[in-house]
């Protein structure tokens, strides 16, 4: 039956062959667009709500409100006035939360077990109708806004983002500071007007016409339907009808001008930055990602090869930039060297000349049918996302495309519109550009007050415009015909329908490959691992800076050679591991095995460029070097890892160390780093082992392989235990260079044994929203807080953590501590109801089917990847899970809270200058 307040149902929405699930949309009578989404497969469903409201709609004297109201909007409502309500029950039913608030919309979304769906829907729809906006919360929450800002008063990104708003038309609204903070919201801290400004806010702008709605999970479109319009009807309509800013971004001065920004850590960046015009219209052709594609090219011959070759820049992006109802920034982003931070001019001529290359001679039918062809393959064989992940992206899609494009609209690309692509070229010049150059040393003249960056507006020179108005001849061509470019194929028969682990084979001494074709992701793409066991290379922070550096060098390498194939779809990563260097090639499956050989011998062929090796080896070091003054948090995690684990190094050690490899050095090294080599190969996929035997048959040629495996004995990595160790309280106190405090407390279980596993698992789960509501809502220590599972080599470790920006390091440490001894005094109190329906969500979570071969591929390799394989681990814990009861789990974690000798502490300071 047609529900009485449902318009229309449309169901004629594009969807890729490889996509199970079945989609609708219907529209409420109150304006709401709703889309519905029945997925058979999923244990959870999932809710997600955006509004087209921002900071671009906030009032000029409290910038910041539209942020400020996504948080308010947590704390309350009329049908559920506890503050905390909505977030304990959907942590209680196996769920997650999250929200944004970005420039012209805002994000609500979440997930949970599917039988608590219609409960979650009450409490999330009310949200939308019956906010309480509570002052004593207000005056709460506006101090976690705060803390929030100053969490990020050193992130670049912000800094320059706000540099950026700085130098726009203060006219348009992407002029306003959008976070806010308690000089922006409040008069000196008194929020009694904020109450009256957050509601008269709510009121104009949360209005069901300016919404959407998506609606996802294992129930059918007609229960979804029903869902939509019981709970989310009440929401009011009527409101404003959106419409596009009519302001230009830049005013006329703003243009044809140079910005200098210094920034905190070491950068070289130069960002050419084109104001074009809003290209919503445009979403069918996706003229400037066309356009983005030939700049971008980074082929034999391509702009960034030739630049690259010169030792002028490390990378090049194109396309990037904000964007709006009414404007479009087509940024190209390049990182620098020494070499071209002095060259900037010659650079920036060679782009201009590049632009009007692609102008004269670049605007050909198959150049376009080439991106056609690889989108065209990237929907047809789309890998499935999770529905919770896939919701909020569906809700923003219907601001902006038709309900057919719901999902096709990102991949639709409907012939090539020489007009539109024209008329955009034509607006790439030196009087319509932004130029910002990123670098301590840049002269600058003004300050931005918001986050204290430092800057420099200037005017082009009339030499400048000149001279990049009629640039000279280009050093770059255009890309000639991808040679991997083709339709894609099915994939191909299974060999062994039944088999779901992989199998191992032992082609020769020295190789061990690990297999399986996919029996349920039937799609022609495959993943494959090839793990070289090189002590060497990790045996020292000198040896493991050498192993990274050589990384760097060959993916700096190879990524010319290469990218014709990541066009088409096959990608490639090497990185050091504590095992020794891993290189993972990961796309579609033919020709996958053939990249990877031909990847795999050029390892002991290569030899670098000298100025390549001393600006890789340069660039290493400064990252490593600037990293106190990342996040406390980020610093403190890395160095868990380091005091927990045999082979990780800390950045600085290893800054200190690469600083005295010399190129000598470092050839010596390279010389002997596969000599010999154990290979550990994982094919996963559209793979038989036809397909594998350029690969198995290639790497005895390139490689002398370890003999005699079965008489060494395999390295062992144990896992530091803190009832014997020291390292906690002797190295884990760190200053940093960043403003806020942190403080970890670390949480051992007291063996490799599954019911540890299953026990910290479970406590994990069970104290996250306790710690939270606690520490972060009611106490306010700081905007981050919260608790990680963290397993290390199957040993596993509970993780809680704050960073605050008002509490010093040793007061976030008795706060936690006092926490600990609260709860386990309160567990049985706590409710062992609650963790019984958590215990059940770990049940169905650990046995929830793999969602794509991509997250299949990363968990079985992250068994086979160790040296005790066991592929059952998650099977054996919910079993166990199954096995006991609550009061069990209950009595265990009370074991592991009391076991203070298995707790330990590290922290984070800032550093005093």
């Amino acid at each position: 039956m047609k529900p009485s307040n449902r318009l229309d149902r449309f169901t004629d929405i594009i969807q890729s062959p490889t996509d199970h699930r079945n989609y609708a949309m219907v529209k409420l009578a109150n304006g709401l667009r709703c889309a519905l989404v029945h997925d058979s497969k999923a244990q959870q469903s999932t809710a997600a709500l955006a509004v087209a409201a921002g900071h671009f709609h906030d009032p000029l004297q409290t910038q910041g409100l539209a942020h400020f109201l996504e948080h308010m909007l947590f704390l309350g409502t009329a049908g559920y006035p506890k503050a905390t309500d909505y977030q304990d029950f959907i942590h209680q039913h196996g769920g997650h939360h999250n929200a944004w608030t970005g420039t012209e919309y805002s994000s609500y979304y979440f997930n949970c077990d599917s039988t608590a769906f219609e409960s979650a829907l009450d409490r999330f729809s009310r949200f939308f109708y019956q906010p309480t906006f509570n002052a004593d919360w207000i005056s709460k929450e506006v101090q976690s806004i705060e803390s929030e800002f100053q969490l990020k008063t050193k992130d670049e990104l912000r800094r320059l983002y706000q540099v950026h708003k700085a130098t726009a038309n203060p006219a348009h609204p992407f002029h306003k500071f959008s976070v806010g903070n308690l000089s922006t919201l409040t008069d000196d801290g008194d929020t009694e007007i904020l109450q009256t400004e957050v509601q008269d806010f709510f009121s104009k702008w949360y209005r069901a016409n300016r919404m959407t709605l998506v609606l996802a999970g294992p129930q059918s479109l007609d229960q979804l339907e029903t869902m939509a319009a019981g709970y989310f009807s009440h929401i009011q309509g009527d409101g404003p009808a959106v419409q596009a800013e009519t302001a230009p971004l830049y005013l006329p001065d703003q243009l044809g001008i140079q910005l200098n920004v210094r920034p905190i850590k070491d950068a070289r960046r130069l960002i050419l930055a084109f104001a074009l015009p809003g290209i919503d219209d445009d979403y069918a052709h996706k003229s400037t990602s066309f356009i983005a594609h030939l700049l971008g090219y980074e082929g034999p011959g391509s702009l960034f090869a030739e630049l690259h070759h010169r030792n002028l820049i490390n990378s090049l992006s194109a396309g990037g930039g904000i964007s709006g109802s009414n404007f479009k920034d087509f940024n190209i982003n390049m990182q620098l060297t020494d070499e071209g931070l002095a060259s900037t001019d010659t650079i920036i001529e060679q782009i201009f000349a590049t632009i009007r290359l692609i102008e004269r001679e670049g605007l050909q039918q198959w150049r376009y049918v080439e991106r056609q062809t690889a989108i065209a393959n990237a929907f047809r064989f789309q890998e499935p996302a999770r529905t919770s992940d896939l919701a909020a992206q569906l809700a923003i899609n219907m601001h902006h495309y038709s309900h057919q494009d719901l999902i096709f609209g990102d991949y639709r690309m409907a012939g090539l519109n020489r007009q539109k692509t024209k008329q955009l070229l034509a607006a790439m010049t030196p009087q319509n550009m932004r130029l910002t150059l990123i670098h301590k040393q840049v002269e600058v003249n003004q300050h931005e007050p918001i986050y204290g960056t430092d800057y420099q507006l200037s005017h082009l020179t009339t030499e400048q415009i000149a001279r990049w108005s009629t640039p000279t001849r280009t050093w770059a061509t255009l890309p000639p015909p991808n040679p991997y470019l083709h339709e894609l194929q099915a994939p191909l028969p299974l060999a062994e329908p039944s088999c779901s682990t992989p199998r191992c084979h032992c082609p020769v001494d020295g190789l061990t490959l690990w297999h399986l074709q996919d029996p349920d992701f039937r799609a022609p793409k495959a993943h494959i691992y090839c793990q070289f066991i090189l002590p060497e290379a990790t045996r020292s922070a000198r040896h493991y800076a050498c192993a990274r550096l050589w990384s760097e060098l060959m993916i700096d390498l190879l990524n010319e050679a290469c990218y014709d194939a990541e066009i088409a779809g096959l990608h490639f990563n090497i990185y050091p591991q504590h095992y020794g260097i891993t290189l993972h090639v990961s796309g579609y499956s033919v020709g996958i095995a053939e990249l990877t050989t031909h990847l795999l011998s050029q390892f002991q062929q290569s030899r670098f460029a000298d100025a390549r090796w001393h600006d890789i080896h340069q660039k290493l070091q400064d990252n490593w070097q600037s990293a106190l003054a990342n996040k406390p948090l980020s610093l403190l995690f890395a160095r868990l890892n380091v005091l927990l684990q045999p082979h990780m190094y800390a950045l600085s050690d290893l800054a200190a160390a690469l600083a005295e490899v010399s190129l000598p050095d470092f050839k010596q090294w390279q010389a002997t780093l596969f000599s010999p080599a154990e290979v550990k190969v994982f094919a996963h996929g559209d793979l038989d082992l036809a397909r594998l035997d350029p690969l198995l048959r290639g790497i005895p040629q390139h490689f002398a392989l370890r003999e005699n495996l079965q008489a060494q004995v395999p390295p062992t990595y144990s896992v530091a235990d803190l009832k014997q160790s020291g390292k906690l309280q002797e190295r884990g106190q760190l200053q940093t260079r960043h403003s806020d405090h942190a403080a970890l407390l670390v949480i051992q279980g007291q063996s490799m044994d599954i019911t540890e596993q299953a026990t910290l698992l479970l406590l994990s789960q069970f104290i996250q929203p306790h710690f939270f509501n606690e520490l972060r809502t009611h106490q306010q220590l700081g905007y981050v807080v919260g608790s990680t599972y963290m397993p290390i080599e199957q040993h596993p470790h509970l993780l809680l953590y704050v960073q605050s920006s008002r509490y010093p390091a040793a007061t976030l440490r008795e706060r936690i501590s006092t926490f600990i001894e609260d709860f386990t005094e309160q567990l049985e109190y706590l409710g062992t109801n609650d963790l019984d329906n958590i215990r059940k969500f770990l049940i169905l979570k650990l046995r929830e089917p793999d969602t794509n071969l991509r997250l299949r591929s990363q968990r079985l390799w992250t068994c086979v990847s160790q040296y005790h394989v066991n592929f059952n681990r998650l099977d054996e814990i919910a079993e166990l899970l199954e096995r006991h009861t609550t009061s069990f789990f209950i009595e265990k974690i009370r074991q592991q809270l009391l076991a203070t000798e298995n707790h330990g502490f590290i922290q984070a300071t800032p550093k005093e200058l």
